[in-house]
């Protein structure tokens, strides 16, 4: 009645009636691991009413009805969710079934997930979109907080030279421009692949041995034995010759969310043993 009211009175004072009241999104779909993270960090994981395929931190991620995978979403089922809010990352096969939802009038936000600095205006785009913008800020300064712990942790420590690898066969490693590659320095580490060219960029192993990693970090999905097989003839890396390739288990250092710091605590002990000897 009070909306009715309103209108009424305005109508009769000659005004145009007052906008609606936006309200905030009710009905929200994830279509990328990352945002997913972010929205149950702020708070409002009751609003998710469907998830990619990839979803799956934290474990309740994992109950959520499936509308496709993150690389190639699907348009019935994201449209058959009856979102508010669509939260999407760009990926090489996603963009003509985000537009296709786009289409069908539904509101689609999109943010970036390649760096820290994407990951600070993701919070934020993010709860913004959620009407819980100061919910956003908390979220920001809390992970950049515990980033800072992580590098006041190894500051102080010489720099170890570091590959990060994360496909076997081709050998793919974390390059320049990488959420990665800042993980490596954060945790006291000198990513020996940053000039190398591209984001992933496919290395050989004579690369390998004239750049001397001192600790080779391998998030790759491989096995233990095809690691081993993948290094065993690198006997003048030092990495190799001293037994520091360590596997490196988990998405977290993937995923630019909520979880980075302890990403980068889980790198900063792999390179920096000697930093958490006390825990």
């Amino acid at each position: 009645m009070r909306v009715l009211s309103a209108l009424v009175l305005a109508a009769a004072c000659g005004g145009a009636p007052p906008a609606p009241p936006v309200m905030p999104p009710a009905r929200v779909v994830s279509l990328a691991p990352s945002i997913t993270e972010i929205v149950y960090a702020l708070g409002a994981a009751d609003r998710l009413v469907g998830v990619c395929a990839q979803c799956n931190y934290p474990e309740a991620a994992a109950q959520l009805p499936r509308v496709g995978g993150y690389l190639v979403p699907n348009v019935e089922a994201v449209v058959a969710a009856r979102p508010d809010l669509v939260l999407v990352v760009p990926s090489p096969g996603n963009r003509d079934a985000v537009h296709a939802v786009e289409r069908t009038g539904i509101r689609v936000v999109v943010v970036q997930d390649r760096t820290l600095e994407d990951l600070w205006t993701s919070m934020r785009t993010v709860a913004a979109a959620l009407d819980l913008a100061e919910r956003g800020e908390g979220l920001v300064t809390d992970v950049q907080r515990r980033l800072e712990a992580v590098r006041g942790r190894v500051a102080g420590l010489p720099p170890r030279r570091v590959l990060l690898v994360v496909g076997h066969t081709p050998l793919v490693v974390a390059g320049r421009g990488s959420l990665q590659d800042e993980l490596v320095s954060a945790a006291g580490g000198v990513n020996i692949a940053a000039d190398v060219g591209g984001v992933w960029p496919q290395i050989s192993l004579e690369l390998v041995v004239a750049r001397a990693p001192e600790v080779i970090v391998d998030a790759a999905m491989g096995s233990e034995a095809g690691r081993r097989d993948l290094f065993a003839g690198l006997a003048t890396v030092p990495a190799v010759r001293d037994g520091r390739i360590v596997a490196f288990a988990g998405d977290a250092v993937f995923r630019a969310g909520p979880r980075v710091p302890e990403a980068a605590r889980a790198l900063a002990a792999a390179i920096h043993p000697e930093a958490f000897a006390a825990g």
